[in-house]
């Protein structure tokens, strides 16, 4: 069974994240025949428990905010396009949540719990100047919300090539407990695609996402 962690919504864009248990196999069920079977095998062939309920609840969810099951297309890059409606579509998934973006525009989010081990592997995704913006007594919380950005980015530009370092800045930003509104880029091949990111803090999961009002 889905629970609703977190909703919000603008003229363009609609970010909600649920929570999940078990009963999602029994949720999932009741939409299945609607979509299609290749969908429907590559779900349930996921021999991770708890991968295949991520995915479940990702199109229970999916559902739920557009009030039938939809049809989704992947490309060649893994990026789901939502064939049915005229939005952009983002998922993303963390143990026992999930969290969908629609979008009018540019779909991009990503939730991740917060955890200290998020220090062994800041100077893969982060610049210099994204690192020097952090504080000892914040580190772990500001790191993952950098990483989810980019993450988020990175779904946006529904690409491979992109390395986090280089093509995907973040504009220094100081941490606000809560919630809180900063920028970021895509720079590629001499251009560059600003974009505006939110973010909630919500216990201990941290969810961002574009913002296109």
């Amino acid at each position: 069974m889905e629970h609703i962690l977190f909703k919000t919504a603008n003229t363009n864009d609609t970010i909600a994240v649920c929570s999940f248990d078990e009963s999602i196999e029994t949720e999932f069920s009741k939409i299945e025949k609607s979509l299609s079977s290749e969908e429907v095998n590559d779900i349930r062939n996921f021999r991770n428990e708890n991968f295949r309920r991520q995915k479940m609840a990702g199109r229970v969810l999916l559902s739920t905010l557009l009030g039938e099951p939809g049809k989704i297309e992947y490309d060649q890059h893994g990026k789901p396009h939502l064939k049915s409606h005229v939005f952009d579509i983002s998922f993303s998934h963390a143990k026992d949540k999930v969290a969908v973006m629609l979008s009018k525009k540019t779909a991009g989010t990503d939730i991740q719990d917060i955890t200290p081990r998020i220090r062994r592997i800041v100077h893969k995704y982060m610049n210099q100047p994204e690192l020097d913006s952090l504080q000892e007594q914040t580190y772990d919380t500001h790191a993952t919300l950098y990483w989810c950005a980019k993450e988020a980015l990175y779904k946006a530009y529904g690409e491979r090539q992109l390395i986090f370092t280089d093509n995907i800045i973040v504009e220094p930003f100081s941490f606000i407990p809560g919630k809180g509104t900063f920028k970021g880029s895509i720079v590629l091949n001499h251009s560059k695609r600003d974009f505006v990111l939110k973010y909630e803090i919500i216990g201990i999961f941290i969810l961002v996402y574009l913002w296109n009002e």
